[in-house]
């Protein structure tokens, strides 16, 4: 976002949004006044906002993504978007994102795997998440990861309303880090970015059940 926050346009897909209501998007790109901030405020701002959403612990079992408001959870379910923080084992890992964005794929036990979008860029975020809306699933593979429950910090998701899902792909929380001898480094988003692109289209595709 060379330009700053206030330059990103979003685009609209299938799902509606009610008249008056601000997405979580609206809320940060509006703190923001249109400037550039670091990765570091945006997460800070998203922690800001998702402190007043309501905490769903209850409903476990569900697949419902008709919700219409963006909610609190300390599990996931399957066919839902999740913004949180990881820490992940880096055995075989070349690199992971330390505020994935995942479309749930499966929810079992103490793991899930999902679709996280950020190893795409935010252009072809918006077609995979059009696509996610219809209910179809076109992503290289490198988008695949599975997670663990117990390396969620604080074991607390932001399960995203399916209204906000095609502009929360827009806010830049994606955090790539690698860790060599217990020493973290950062990885340039754009170099996470193009390893996609190197193997685009070597995909999974199919309807989203």
């Amino acid at each position: 976002m060379p330009k700053g926050f206030g330059s990103t346009q979003t685009i609209r897909t299938t799902n509606k949004i009610p008249e008056g209501y601000q997405t979580l998007f609206d809320k940060i790109k509006s703190k923001s006044s249109g400037q550039k901030k670091s990765i570091k405020w945006y997460r800070a701002a998203v922690k800001s906002e998702s402190g007043a959403y309501q905490k769903n612990f209850n409903n476990k079992g569900s697949t419902d993504v008709s919700q219409t408001n963006n909610e609190l959870r300390n599990t996931t379910l399957e066919k839902h978007f999740y913004m949180f923080e990881y820490q992940a084992k880096m055995r075989w890992l070349p690199y992971y994102d330390r505020f994935p964005l995942v479309y749930v794929l499966k929810s079992k036990g103490s793991e899930f795997t999902g679709i996280n979008l950020h190893y795409l860029s935010p252009k072809k975020r918006m077609i995979a998440t059009k696509k996610l809306l219809q209910g179809r699933i076109d992503v290289p593979k490198a988008c695949f990861h599975k997670y663990l429950h117990n390396h969620v910090q604080e074991g607390v998701y932001i399960d995203l309303a399916q209204a906000e899902w095609d502009s929360a792909i827009l806010i830049p929380t994606e955090e790539f880090v690698k860790s060599v001898n217990g020493v973290t480094f950062p990885i340039d988003k754009r170099t996470v970015w193009k390893d996609t692109d190197d193997a685009f289209y070597d995909k999974i595709t199919g309807q989203s059940k």
